[in-house]
């Protein structure tokens, strides 16, 4: 994290806010790597399960990273800035995905860096942007449960968020913000969930991050078959019941105002 960063959160703690109405975030469990490199628009083509060339300065993908067999390395979240991408990740995962990724790059100009210290990100309730979800309107990104996200320079963040606090805005706690990606069915992966569920277990289908159309990519066959077929054996739910998250393999749980959330991946009965 950023130090300038680091320092603007220590001065203005977040609370613990039962409703979430005009409040900021500190994201902290995401990285951002940058994707630089003149051939970096045909590899992403060849590794994501989205179709990277739709991408435009309007729009975003919550995609996925896959293995040969289709199994999803990583979710994550991609937008094109200028004349290179973004991609925001979990942090657990980012030395995993930075490794994976280089060993497809071999001869290709393409060049992967770690920037999280040098962008800063900004989760934003009540706000009057785009309306659908992972739409873009400059630095920000929809977001499902009427959220954005913000992306940008530490400074530009920093101003925004004096700007937001003038106006009566709060920052809360991140735990919320966690809460509120359960609601949506966002599944973040964890290194121990890594490589274990094809796209369409954890919704990325769901969302428009998947490409049945743009040709050839790591795991696209299986992703592909399973899809056509529709022979997809689980699903991702949410569900504060924990009996029924029992049944299930619990991807996260957040607890917030004495209300337990589960996503869940969970057979599909038949």
């Amino acid at each position: 994290m950023n130090p300038t960063w680091q320092d603007f959160l220590h001065q203005h703690p977040a609370v613990l806010l039962k409703i979430a109405t005009q409040t900021l975030y500190q994201i902290d469990q995401l990285a951002i790597l940058r994707v630089t490199g003149s051939d970096a628009t045909v590899f992403l083509q060849g590794q994501l399960s989205c179709d990277v060339k739709k991408l435009s300065p309007q729009n975003s993908f919550f995609t996925a990273f896959c293995n040969a067999k289709g199994q999803v390395i990583s979710t994550l979240l991609i937008l094109k800035k200028d004349d290179h991408f973004l991609i925001l990740l979990p942090q657990a995962l980012l030395e995993k995905v930075q490794k994976k990724l280089q060993m497809y790059i071999m001869r290709s100009k393409v060049h992967l860096k770690n920037v999280s210290a040098e962008l800063c990100l900004l989760g934003v309730s009540e706000v009057d942007l785009a309306q659908d979800n992972f739409s873009r309107q400059g630095d920000f990104i929809k977001l499902p449960q009427s959220r954005y996200l913000m992306i940008s320079s530490v400074e530009k963040v920093i101003d925004f968020c004096f700007e937001k606090l003038n106006e009566g805005f709060l920052f809360q706690t991140s735990k919320r913000w966690h809460y509120f990606d359960l609601q949506a069915g966002l599944a973040w992966l964890t290194p121990d969930s890594s490589e274990r569920y094809i796209p369409q277990m954890l919704n990325v289908e769901k969302f428009g991050g998947i490409s049945f159309d743009k040709g050839c990519y790591t795991g696209q066959e299986v992703i592909a078959r399973t899809h056509y077929l529709g022979k997809a054996k689980r699903e991702l739910i949410t569900t504060d019941a924990e009996t029924i998250a029992d049944k299930g393999t619990v991807l996260h749980s957040v607890t917030f105002d004495k209300k337990t959330l589960f996503l869940v991946v969970m057979p599909i009965q038949s």
